[in-house]
């Protein structure tokens, strides 16, 4: 194989994670999502497995229980990645007691409803993701953390997501709802997730070192 030309990625992967309730319990919301390919998902779970064997990490890598050691690594994987092959990260924030937009809260021209707040806000992740970066591939397949609990819920955000009137969004071939418990790459999407909530609600304070570099943030006020 001629090393100028290396082989073009064939599929996209897109893996996102939630942090907080589209509700009123807690005071944000946010989205994370991490963007890979099937070329580069192999180099990503390289370096996780050499995490999980030499760090002894048995548990889900879950944010709010992740060590200082293990975010430096987190963020050493996302960092390597990122520069020598296509994984990308971003995410969306809201602070709900400035949000002027819809289904969060009932008000006269619109009821509480969390399952299509949390549609809009996924179709608000995606459009701001595919402003800033671009499928590699002409398949592109979405995998949500499991946070539609029925059928029919999931099924409307199926073709809410793929009812695209405005073209800000790919064709995905596949959009399916898993378990972080056993799909690694969802759970570095909730890492990310977190990242955020602890940069712009938590833990202001705290050194973030480059990570947001590598993560393109989005404020959601409507």
């Amino acid at each position: 194989m001629n090393p100028k030309h290396p082989p073009s990625p064939k599929r996209d992967f897109l893996f996102i994670d939630e942090s907080g309730d589209p509700g009123t319990f807690s005071p944000y919301y946010i989205l994370g999502l991490l963007h890979v390919t099937d070329l580069s998902i192999k180099n990503l779970n390289l370096h996780l497995g050499a995490m999980r064997y030499f760090g002894s990490v048995k548990r889900e890598l879950k944010s709010s229980r992740i060590t200082c050691e293990q975010r430096e690594q987190l963020l050493r994987i996302l960092r390597d990645a990122h520069d020598h092959t296509f994984v990308r990260a971003s995410a969306i924030y809201l602070t709900k007691n400035e949000y002027q937009g819809i289904y969060l809260t009932d008000r006269p021209d619109q009821i509480h409803d969390p399952s299509r707040f949390q549609n809009l806000m996924l179709r608000r992740l995606l459009e701001h993701h595919f402003t800033v970066y671009k499928p590699q591939s002409q398949e592109v397949e979405l995998i949500v953390d499991r946070f539609f609990t029925s059928e029919t819920v999931e099924g409307r955000m199926r073709l809410y997501l793929r009812h695209d009137r405005h073209g800000k969004l790919p064709s995905f071939l596949h959009i399916t709802q898993a378990d972080s418990r056993y799909v690694e790459l969802l759970q570095i999407a909730d890492w990310i997730a977190g990242a955020v909530k602890e940069r712009f609600f938590t833990h202001k304070e705290r050194d973030f070192a480059d990570l947001f570099q590598y993560i393109s943030a989005a404020k959601i006020i409507k």
